[in-house]
């Protein structure tokens, strides 16, 4: 099977065109790698780029800060990587809060959710793999895969991939292998990887977040691209196209649960953004162009995407994940690299003075923080010196509004 996926090199391109996304010739296949292969190979990129380097010194300095905050903000385990000393208030359960004032200096005396693991670490680890930070974040990605460890209810669709990355990135096995025994429970109490598949779907409809269907099965595609990579032969690969076809079918219905013709659809943004890789694992090449088109004609003229037609408010999480997804799938044409030069541009200016990203109702999420971390590390986006953010220092009155929404998590 061919996947259309291109590297993750950096590209700066003045201009852009305005009008059709690309013609079938520019968003053909350049690359056969999967997203996940690409999210793997983190800032070393895919051939002899000279210019490829883990993005501006803007980009750098705000991914520094980014994991620095994800790491003031967890519930720490390993010693007082957290800063609040060694006998503190928090779980000592490796995980973040869901919600946190801007103003908060450490994680509160509650539980972390079992759903935000993976892809709030995710943050973490890509401040580490792209050499942005060192031992510190480290230590924020080994919190939580202990925190993985000790507790089998963390099993949501990111989780899988973070055990297998950061299996890689602390050159131990271990943790991939309890993500694979966390993935196989959750497959096998649902009765395969059709059911799980199904059982997002569906529970996502009754939700009415239709939008967000795309999200947990990108998620879990990419995880069993992770898995198949760590342990080849065993069926992950079969799963990955499991869950993409799941999308894929549903897009194509002739009363599709997410309907990407129908912009007032809740989390429309993320819903196109994920169902890019769904359509691009399996390489539906006339379905991926309409997503991308339709997805590149939603962002606003600052940079940003909104969430819907009927929340049209720049949004930090879809124009996050809008860049992950751009960036995990094919971005050959000049139109896709600029949207994301400008999208990584609103996200930089976004930045407090605390290194997170509050939003305009004065709460802060670390998993959107750690999305944004993510999403800056793939895009990649060389614009010199401190071309984002055109020598203005960053400070806390400088930040993006967003939507009142409540923010999407992956489905425990």
């Amino acid at each position: 099977m061919m996947r259309f996926c291109v590297a993750l090199g950096i590209v700066t391109m003045a201009s852009a065109c305005s009008g059709d996304p690309g013609s079938p010739d520019e968003l053909a296949a350049v690359d056969t790698a999967s997203s996940f292969e690409l999210l793997r190979a983190g800032h070393h990129g895919y051939g002899d780029h000279d210019d490829h380097r883990a993005g501006s010194r803007a980009i750098r300095g705000a991914i520094r800060r980014g994991a620095d905050r994800l790491a003031a903000v967890q519930a720490d385990t390993i010693g007082d990587n957290a800063g609040n000393g060694v006998t503190d208030t928090d779980p000592d359960d490796g995980g973040w809060d869901f919600i946190i004032a801007p103003t908060a200096t450490s994680h509160s005396a509650a539980a972390s959710p079992t759903n935000l693991y993976g892809e709030t670490a995710l943050g973490a680890w890509a401040a580490v793999d792209s050499g942005i930070s060192g031992n510190r974040a480290l230590v924020v990605t080994l919190d939580a895969g202990l925190g993985m460890q000790r507790d089998p209810d963390v099993d949501s669709p990111p989780d899988f991939v973070f055990g297998v990355l950061l299996a890689e990135l602390a050159d131990n096995p271990g943790f991939a292998t309890i993500a694979r025994q966390h993935y196989d429970a959750k497959v096998a109490a649902n009765g395969g990887a059709t059911g799980l598949g199904t059982l997002i779907r569906d529970s996502r409809h009754v939700r009415n977040e239709d939008g967000l269907i795309a999200y947990d099965l990108g998620w879990l595609t990419i995880s069993a691209a992770a898995l198949d990579a760590a342990f080849p032969h065993a069926g992950y690969d079969a799963d990955a196209s499991t869950y993409a076809g799941i999308v894929v079918d549903d897009l194509t219905s002739a009363t599709p649960r997410f309907d990407l013709n129908n912009p007032a659809e809740g989390s429309y943004v993320i819903g196109l953004a994920w169902s890019q890789v769904a359509a691009a694992w399996l390489d539906s090449r006339p379905l991926f162009r309409q997503l991308r088109g339709v997805l590149l004609d939603q962002q606003h003229g600052n940079g940003s995407w909104g969430t819907s037609q009927t929340e049209p408010a720049d949004d930090l999480q879809s124009t996050a994940l809008a860049v992950e997804t751009i960036a995990l799938t094919d971005r050959a044409t000049q139109r896709s690299r600029r949207a994301v030069r400008d999208a990584t541009r609103f996200l930089v200016r976004g930045q407090a003075a605390s290194g997170g990203w509050p939003d305009a109702t004065s709460h802060e999420l670390p998993l959107i923080d750690a999305e944004i971390l993510l999403a800056l590390m793939l895009s990649g986006t060389e614009a010199g010196e401190d071309g984002l953010v055109a020598g203005t220092p960053l400070a806390a009155t400088q930040r993006a509004a967003v939507s009142s929404r409540v923010p999407a998590a992956p489905l425990p």
